[in-house]
């Protein structure tokens, strides 16, 4: 077991002695950032290149609204999409799927050669407890793994990579529980379903978001250690947010948690894998915690540039596209960096490249 003090010790005195890189001094990231701003010139990429996170709103796009979306993504430079894959309104009756959404957002990014990243959450009501939020994992983790295999012989070599369930240590998002031992439980099921069928693919855990108390990345990474994680993923996710004071602020230790989390991968063995940002951004409007367009774009290319600072990040996402509501005040609805509701582009879109 790696205790909070020998992590919070790592970030700050060093790193875990080994052959794996070990993550880098802290205050070099939080000077990454460019004090001028953003602009065009200045969009930093992993190696392992950028995209974005539709979020569950892509589902409900009609095809010309989607393909505009999309349309904008490529101009970007983007390469990959992240496609929340469903299965509660996939295979709502055990064995009888409904294809028509993945199948309209997979072959549409497909045709304009994006990389495809298939975020599956939520269990059908037959395969939960009764009674419990979609959210939840289902009552048996073999129907998880049936319907994976399903996937995988529809989409074959269209989508090779899976980020399974996302950001469990929130209880919202995992049938509100948070129970890393349980999510560990589903994830190894997942990764053996999806590798006996497609060896080669690529298995992503979690989608950590930030938090400061119990039920922190950190935390919940070393619970899903002590669970038996080692060897059923090849890379892990986080989300790093750092809205609304910046990289600088590292609100909820958003920032000094990848460290963390990444000396207790290399203390655990796992120090070859990524971490993956397969959420970062921030929303604009009139809620309280909201930032301006300008600002968006800031912490946008600031936490990308931490990213490739920080050396061992995998493909980066910027959550999202497109502003899911026309209400400013409501946060939720104004993630969107390239477009507000009403198609009007963000000035993000400029420093981007998709305006």
């Amino acid at each position: 077991m790696v205790s909070i003090s020998l992590v919070l010790g790592l970030v700050i005195g060093g790193s875990v002695s080994g052959s794996a890189k070990a993550a880098p001094d802290t205050s070099s990231w939080f000077g990454s950032g460019s004090a001028a701003g953003p602009t065009d010139a200045a969009v930093p990429v992993t190696t392992a290149g950028f995209g974005f996170a539709g979020g569950a709103g892509l589902l409900w796009l009609n095809d010309s609204d989607l393909g505009r979306e999309l349309d904008a993504v490529k101009r970007t430079k983007a390469t990959w999409l992240r496609v929340t894959i469903d299965w509660n309104a996939i295979e709502t009756t055990r064995n009888s799927y409904n294809w028509s959404t993945p199948d309209r957002i997979i072959n549409a990014a497909r045709a304009r050669g994006l990389k495809v990243l298939a975020n599956v959450v939520s269990s059908p009501p037959w395969s939960r407890p009764v009674g419990s939020f979609f959210t939840a994992p289902p009552t048996e983790n073999a129907d998880l793994a049936a319907f994976l295999k399903k996937f995988i012989a529809r989409y074959g070599s269209k989508v090779t990579n899976y980020q399974i369930w996302n950001e469990p240590n929130l209880p919202i998002f995992f049938g509100w529980t948070v129970d890393a031992a349980r999510y560990t439980s589903l994830l190894k099921a997942a990764y053996s379903a999806i590798k006996s069928t497609q060896w080669g693919s690529t298995v992503i855990a979690a989608g950590l978001p930030r938090s400061g108390g119990w039920n922190s990345p950190p935390n919940f990474v070393t619970a899903m250690y002590n669970a038996g994680a080692k060897g059923s993923f090849d890379a892990l996710a986080m989300h790093p947010y750092v809205f609304p004071g910046g990289l600088y602020a590292n609100p909820e230790n958003a920032v000094t948690d990848v460290p963390a989390v990444r000396n207790l991968m290399i203390a655990r063995g796992d120090g070859a894998k990524k971490i993956w940002f397969t959420e970062l951004g921030a929303p604009t409007g009139t809620a309280a915690d909201a930032v301006s367009e300008w600002e968006q774009a800031k912490q946008i290319t600031d936490v990308m540039s931490f990213a490739v600072s920080a050396g061992f990040v995998g493909p980066t996402f910027i959550y999202s596209i497109r502003d899911n509501g026309p209400d400013p005040a409501d946060r939720e609805q104004n993630f969107g960096a390239v477009y507000k509701h009403d198609w009007t582009p963000k000035y993000a879109a400029g420093v981007l490249g998709a305006a």
